[in-house]
């Protein structure tokens, strides 16, 4: 609905389109039809999850939603500080943060994606009516996710700060959002610079993965860690280099417009800049950067392939490591391939990716919460408490839940009919397959994640703390492998991405129940170290026996795809 009110807005400049050489009536098919294709294509907030894809046609208002949620959360910070000055600076910077990386993030493959060059081109369409059409059909997206960030500031500034910090608001929104555009710009071309054009989309599965965590912390730790009293003492005028911060700019604009009796003469001055700026961008991104940023999106599109979902190949050396691991521990042929397609796959398909690589930030970032948050005195003093408590056991144990989110996305892609390969071979133990996906997933994802965790804590914990980590280590198998028996009933990659049902619902819950009571009694008994290694014997023995009750899954326990 709102897109057809967008195009009628367009349309009232049909006479200044057609002297340009536009064609007004062309011009508003193809935009309707991009439009509507934005709204019917998933995205990083609406992902396909169906096994049957069901049509979208509210993607893009999904979108504004989520974002204007956001805005909502980044207005509090206006609203928080009484000093406007600190409040807008902070507001702008969170709002051209979250804007750049939701064009990189999420608009990028529409931004990059040429097939349309295939449909139009041959077509009676002239230059000028394809290019001002792809102009505005970004244009009118960018607009679209900066108007649903700004609308709760704007109405706060109209409501409680009067109109014309309301008018003043909007041009800084407007300011923040062409100045964002410019660093996406120049971010696009500094990276396809140093990389080459097909590693150029793995960059934004990178991105992708970044923002998925930027949300996480700004969610659950931010609002935490803002201590109110500290930053209204805050004269951020005064602190040194604050001057190259762009949203230090719009802040100044507006104390110059609002509160023009108190403003300094470098206030004045960075709002002069900050008027400036954009007229600076504009002209470099259209004059300078344009034909370079043209000519790398057509090196994009003549690099890519029908893999749109497939990362960069695995470098030989990688490859040779894997040899000799999967040799040294899969010595069967069928666990050898197991483990072979499982590593080479889940290093390739960007969507396996996006969906498990946050899960590494979120223990640390879970770790700080319980950690820290909502404790009494300094950062220190938090810290110091931490290491008289058993803190380091909940952190093994949330450890964990990396094994099973890399579990729970293994089998499933959206090109699982690729998977024909397992049901042509000669064999009747798929079992085997799936014990070498489940000895990838281990070496190639949970080893080296808690490694790590181990040497932090035995670095500050001591290494008194050895039988705790195998202890939780084995226990943390054991839920792997009850979490692949009964929710991860297919071969790496074979499935479609589907939601789970009730009972798998509740399976998941009975499961989950396990490491988090084993993690209770552990905390528990940590006093006596001879219980802590007597358990961490037994544990050991129940997960062999349990990896080989899983190396036996046959093919009537799997669920296939038709």
């Amino acid at each position: 609905m709102i897109n057809k009110y967008i195009i009628k807005f367009i349309l009232l400049f049909k006479s200044l389109l057609t002297k340009f050489g536009v064609n007004p009536y062309q011009l508003e098919i193809i935009l309707n039809t991009k439009l509507k294709i934005d709204d019917r294509r998933p995205n990083m907030y609406n992902q396909y999850k169906g096994k049957k894809q069901k049509e979208t046609k509210n993607a893009s208002l999904l979108v504004m939603l989520f974002l204007a949620v956001m805005g909502l959360f980044i207005t509090i910070f206006i609203a928080f500080f009484k000093q406007p000055f600190l409040g807008h600076t902070i507001y702008f910077a969170m709002f051209m943060i979250m804007l750049a990386f939701t064009l990189i993030s999420d608009f990028t493959s529409v931004l990059i994606d040429t097939k349309d060059n295939y449909i139009i081109l041959p077509r009676p369409v002239n230059d000028k009516t394809f290019s001002v059409a792809r102009i505005l059909h970004i244009g009118v997206h960018i607009s679209k996710m900066a108007f649903a960030i700004a609308i709760c500031g704007i109405l706060y500034s109209f409501i409680w700060e009067g109109v014309i910090s309301g008018f003043v608001f909007i041009i800084e929104t407007l300011i923040a959002t062409v100045l964002s555009i410019f660093f996406v710009n120049i971010t696009y071309l500094i990276v396809l610079k140093i990389t080459s054009p097909q590693k150029f989309k793995d960059f934004i599965s990178y991105f992708q993965i970044a923002f998925s965590i930027l949300i996480f912390v700004a969610y659950y730790v931010l609002p935490k860690l803002i201590n109110k009293s500290v930053l209204d003492s805050i004269a951020i005028e005064n602190i040194s280099l604050i001057g190259l911060v762009p949203s230090f700019w719009l802040a100044s604009l507006h104390q110059v417009a609002i509160h023009f009796k108190t403003a300094t003469l470098s206030t004045n001055l960075y709002a002069i800049l900050a008027i400036v700026a954009p007229i600076i961008s504009l002209y470099l991104v259209i004059k300078i950067l344009a034909k370079g940023f043209n000519q790398k999106l057509a090196a994009i599109s003549s690099s890519g392939s029908d893999s749109d979902n497939m990362a960069t190949e695995i470098k030989p050396a990688n490859a040779s490591l894997m040899n000799k691991i999967a040799n040294w521990i899969a010595k069967d042929p069928l666990e050898n391939a197991g483990f072979k397609i499982s590593w080479l796959l889940s290093a390739r398909y960007r969507d396996f990716k996006v969906k498990v690589y946050p899960s590494f930030a979120f223990v640390p970032v879970y770790f700080v919460y319980f950690g820290f948050i909502g404790k009494k005195g300094s950062i220190a003093d938090s810290w110091n408490a931490l290491l008289e408590g058993n803190m380091y056991i909940l952190l093994l144990y949330l450890s964990s839940f990396v094994l099973t989110t890399v579990l729970q996305h293994i089998s499933m892609t959206d090109k699982y009919k690729a998977a024909w390969i397992y049901f042509t071979t000669p064999h009747q133990q798929p079992g085997k397959i799936l014990a070498g996906m489940f000895k990838a997933i281990i070496v190639k994802y949970y080893l080296p994640f808690y490694a790590l965790i181990t040497i932090f804590s035995i670095t500050f914990w001591g290494i008194h703390v050895l039988n705790d980590v195998i202890l939780s280590f084995m226990i943390g198998i054991i839920y792997g492998i009850l979490v692949a028996l009964f929710q991860v009933k297919g071969l790496p990659f074979s499935q479609p991405v589907v939601v789970q049902k009730g009972g798998k619902i509740f399976i998941s819950m009975l499961i989950l129940s396990i490491p988090i009571g084993m993690g209770f009694l552990h905390n528990f008994a940590v006093k006596w170290e001879i219980v802590i290694w007597i358990s961490a014997v037994i544990m050991s023995v129940l997960a062999w026996v349990s990896f080989n009750h899983y190396r036996k899954e046959t093919w009537e326990s799997l669920e296939l795809v038709d």
